[in-house]
């Protein structure tokens, strides 16, 4: 349902009724019990609609598709389209038919499927089943469950590749199938499915030459974008955090916390390809950060150096899997995308065979 923005009659209303909800406690409180109870329905309706579409699946798997003629089941689906829009209108549409009979072949096992309309909207559900690799489709449904996507964010992250530039994509089958199944049951994030690489920046508007101070001056300016980019888990604490260490001054350049992880992130901004020395003087903010800034109740802080180009050799060298510091590429400008699919699987494909020595 497309939601229209509010008129300026709307917006006048709206802030009589917030005027009215302060004045009168009685009156906030009810109005709070009618927004909850009619999200509440809408969930509700939402969940049965998305059941009802599996069940229609469902039917169509078992009475009409088991035909060994494909002729047969197109013949009979166009057939059951047009009488049931008859009768209901829109929504049974020939590729909607075949939207709910994926679904049913995607989530044969009923209770799984009702906990998952429990959770997503069809809308959600129907953009996820296209996505052919199993793993690749769990990973979606998992994050969008856990950081609330709306159906445009789902989109846009699947346009992005989010998948591929995740670390997760980088690590053996069964390291993904359980870090997945860990952010599912138990809702804890491993730094695997947070961290990215490359991030995309160009929503920055640096083009050609900048500096350090630039980047990290563009980046506070678009926090927001940055944030969305990075995760939504992520909360900005500092920039240029100045920590001391035997009276002389080291400066942090941004720092932000992420709830799932409960630890602080420090970000190192580097405009050069990466290099070893900057391992250390991460290391260096982060054992700080771990003596003076971190509270009871947190995890040890983790660091990601930002470069405009990595060095693979080094970080294999440098850096095993039980590392606090992730090191990544970031984009001020989008290559083409078949290049840019073609890196990243690349980049899969290397780190699946390192693996395997």
């Amino acid at each position: 349902m497309k939601i229209l923005p509010e008129t300026p009659l709307a917006q006048i209303k709206n802030k009589k009724l917030a005027s009215k909800q302060q004045e009168n406690p009685l009156l906030n409180s009810i109005v709070s019990l009618i927004d909850n109870a009619r999200r509440r329905v809408a969930v509700a309706v939402n969940s049965e609609l998305t059941e009802l579409y599996w069940h229609i699946g469902k039917e169509i798997n078992e009475n009409v598709l088991q035909h060994e003629k494909a002729d047969y089941g197109k013949t009979v689906i166009k057939e059951l389209s047009i009488e049931l829009t008859h009768i209901y209108g829109r929504g049974f549409s020939v590729p909607n038919l075949y939207n709910f009979v994926k679904i049913n072949e995607l989530f044969p096992d009923e209770q799984i499927f009702y906990s998952l309309s429990r959770k997503l909207t069809w809308t959600h559900i129907r953009n996820l089943i296209y996505i052919t690799d199993g793993l690749k489709r769990d990973f979606y449904t998992q994050m969008c469950i856990y950081e609330r996507w709306s159906v445009r964010t789902l989109q846009e992250r699947i346009d992005s590749m989010l998948f591929e530039r995740t670390a997760i994509s980088k690590k053996p089958e069964q390291t993904i199938i359980n870090d997945l199944e860990l952010l599912k049951n138990e809702k804890k994030i491993t730094p695997d499915l947070v961290f990215r690489d490359p991030y995309f920046l160009d929503f920055l508007g640096l083009k050609d030459t900048y500096s350090e101070k630039e980047l990290e001056s563009s980046i506070l300016h678009n926090l927001q974008s940055f944030i969305v980019e990075m995760g939504t888990d992520f909360a900005f604490v500092a920039r240029q955090k100045r920590i001391t260490v035997d009276n002389e001054d080291y400066y942090i350049d941004l720092v932000f916390y992420h709830r799932g992880l409960r630890c602080l992130v420090a970000i190192d901004l580097k405009l050069s390809k990466f290099r070893a020395t900057y391992k250390g003087q991460m290391e260096l903010y982060l054992r700080w950060l771990e003596k003076n800034d971190m509270r009871q109740g947190e995890n040890a802080p983790v660091g990601l150096i930002l470069c405009s180009e990595k060095s693979p050799e080094q970080i294999n060298y440098l850096f095993n899997d039980k590392s606090q510091i992730q090191v990544a590429e970031y984009l001020t400008q989008l290559p083409d995308k078949q290049l840019l699919e073609q890196k990243l699987q690349l980049a899969i494909e290397l780190a699946e065979n390192s693996t395997k020595k």
